[in-house]
């Protein structure tokens, strides 16, 4: 294949005009892939996962007098948020406690989100497998924030 077919509007057969016009034709791609790249950065954002984990222990010495197979200290909430243009998914995995929906709910709000899904799961005997869909509102700041102030605030509650 000639190169002289891929560069659009190339009329000329010398090899110092088909260089430039071929350098030219490139800087023009690479403005339009900076571009779109650009376009696709805004309305696609990657998951923001806080590290913890919800560790399910298989030690038959680790459960307790209640048969829970969580061992004291090896459970840690799970927050996971992701942001589809003004809706925000979260994915919750916590200690099953009195109140701690409407503790999450609550700082939800006070991050600038409004609550439009919620749906809870029991996963086991004590944990909460939460799933939550939100509105993005004024006073909202960063997905990473908003993991970060969610996992701090289960982690207060459930000590």
């Amino acid at each position: 294949m000639f190169l002289t077919t891929i560069i659009p509007q190339f009329f000329q057969t010398d090899k110092i005009s088909l260089l430039g016009s071929t350098i030219e034709y490139v800087k023009q791609l690479e403005e339009k892939v900076k571009t779109l790249e650009g376009q696709n950065a805004r309305r696609t954002s990657k998951p923001s996962v806080f590290e913890s984990k919800c560790r399910i222990s298989t030690d038959s010495d680790a459960s307790g007098s209640s048969g829970s197979a969580f061992a004291a200290g090896a459970f840690s909430p799970s927050v996971e948020a992701s942001i589809h243009g003004d809706t925000v998914l979260l994915k919750i995995n916590c200690r099953e406690r009195r109140g701690v929906l409407v503790m999450i709910i609550s700082e939800l709000e006070n991050q600038g989100l409004s609550i439009i899904n919620t749906s809870v799961l029991p996963f086991t005997d004590s944990c909460l497998n939460i799933t939550i869909t939100a509105k993005i509102g004024e006073g909202f700041s960063t997905t990473v924030e908003l993991v970060s102030n969610l996992t701090t605030a289960l982690r207060s509650f459930s000590t």
